[in-house]
């Protein structure tokens, strides 16, 4: 299926978010649970203030001796992330991620946090590049027999 909008891709995946005061525990129990690599850190009013992947964990919690029981989301979080508006075209979400390399842009609207994209949303469906993906267009390939 073919997406035109980033509310395309998104509109059948619930938003997981976790508190800028959550601890970086808790949030990592959301991320497993919810099979997600990262995600976005909303205030009281459900507005962005932040980002935490898997890598912000890594690099800012478990390498530094900082417990993930006691260590707050907004100590470790990427704070201020880019963002899109729900009506933006996929490939320019794609074209963020490859160029900011990271892997989750938040998408929000009004302020706030509606959902999430991640790189792993545009690998595409067997027999269909990436590009034919992100211009909506299938790949036909041709299957040959055996040469004799």
């Amino acid at each position: 299926m073919t997406h035109s909008t980033l509310a395309d891709m998104i509109s059948d995946k619930p938003v997981q978010t976790t508190s800028p005061n959550d601890t970086v525990r808790t949030a990592c129990i959301i991320m497993t649970s919810a099979n997600v690599g990262a995600l976005p850190v909303v205030d009281d009013n459900g507005v962005l203030v932040g980002i935490l992947s898997e890598r912000d964990v890594i690099q800012r919690s478990i390498i530094v001796y900082r417990p993930s029981a006691s260590t707050l989301v907004k100590q470790v979080m990427t704070p201020n992330p880019q963002f899109l508006a729900p009506d933006a075209k996929p490939n320019e979400a794609y074209m963020i991620m490859s160029k900011g390399k990271f892997r989750h842009l938040p998408v929000c609207e009004d302020d706030k946090c509606i959902g999430i994209v991640s790189i792993r949303d545009f690998i595409p469906p067997q027999g269909k590049s990436i590009v034919d993906r992100l211009r909506g267009k299938s790949s036909k390939a041709k299957v040959l027999g055996p040469r004799f």
